[in-house]
């Protein structure tokens, strides 16, 4: 059978069940290598730990060295897909700091790191990993210009991020297409715009601190805000074609139909989910 085909077969396979053909024979101990795509979907352990939480420390042990493995033996040049899925705090920062590294100096396309739980609480975000914690320091950067041009995709959730962060990044990306962060806890004030950028679609779910979001002159063409009521500040954007706002109840008293009246000449779907929040701190559940 030629490898291409062996590739084909492993790539329906998970990672780990991959990594293990590696015993097969000689011909198959580094087939796997040649993957495009790592997803370390762990969703499996987080129903074990969902229902009992004392299974936490040996599936976060067994979860942590099992991707350290894979990436230590993973020898292809470059990476399409990289996902993390698992709940890890920012007691792991240096590790998942090493599995960022790693993503980038494959010339990653696109990014995910879904630190969550099944059980989402996006209020509890004190603890949440920061992306990426050296980003602004450029003598220790983990992320050099050079090596962020293949990015073409971000997602985070429960991941920590910073204005000034998503700024760097955005100049540091010229290829990024798409971005879609979820209970952050340190974004307040988003700008973003340039013409320069390709940003295509922009997700801002549950991020409970936001307060206003600037978006302009340049070619989004969907942007989706879930939260609480917001500033939302949308100019020059003549490609934004898909908008999903929901808000509380408190917006639809406000602006939440004037905020977007800028756009509603290219708009082509326009989708509202208006909801009474029990509390003034409530926050809608995905």
């Amino acid at each position: 059978m030629p490898d291409d085909i062996i590739i084909m077969v492993l790539s329906r396979l998970s990672v780990k069940e991959a990594v293990v053909t590696s015993i097969l024979s000689t011909r198959w101990r580094f087939l796997w290598c040649n993957l495009q795509t790592l997803n370390f979907d762990a969703r499996q352990a987080l129903d074990n730990i969902d229902n009992d939480f004392r299974f936490y420390l040996s599936e976060r042990y067994k979860y942590t060295k099992q991707v350290n493995g894979v990436i230590r033996s993973y020898n292809h040049p470059t990476l399409h897909h990289f996902r993390i899925r698992f709940y890890l705090t920012c007691e792991y920062t240096s590790v998942i700091d090493e599995w960022l590294k790693f993503a980038v100096k494959k010339k990653v396309e696109s990014l995910e790191l879904d630190l969550e739980t099944n059980q989402k609480n996006y209020l509890h975000n004190t603890f949440n990993y920061s992306f990426p914690s050296r980003l602004s320091d450029k003598s220790t950067s983990i992320f050099p210009s050079a090596n962020l041009e293949s990015l073409k995709k971000l997602y985070l959730n429960s991941v920590n991020m910073r204005e000034s962060v998503l700024g760097e990044l955005l100049t540091k990306s010229p290829h990024l297409e798409s971005i879609s962060i979820h209970g952050s806890g340190y974004l307040t004030h988003i700008h973003v715009g340039g013409r320069d950028l390709k940003l295509k679609h922009f997700e801002i779910v549950e991020c409970p601190h936001v307060v206003s979001v600037y978006l302009s002159d340049f070619g989004i063409e969907s942007f989706t805000y879930v939260g609480q009521p917001i500033d939302l500040h949308l100019s020059g954007l003549p490609n934004l074609k898909n908008v999903v706002m929901s808000q509380g109840l408190a917006g639809l008293s406000n602006t939440v139909f004037g905020q977007i009246l800028s756009c509603a000449s290219t708009l082509q779907t326009l989708s509202f989910k208006i909801y009474h929040p029990l509390v003034s701190n409530s926050y809608l559940r995905m």
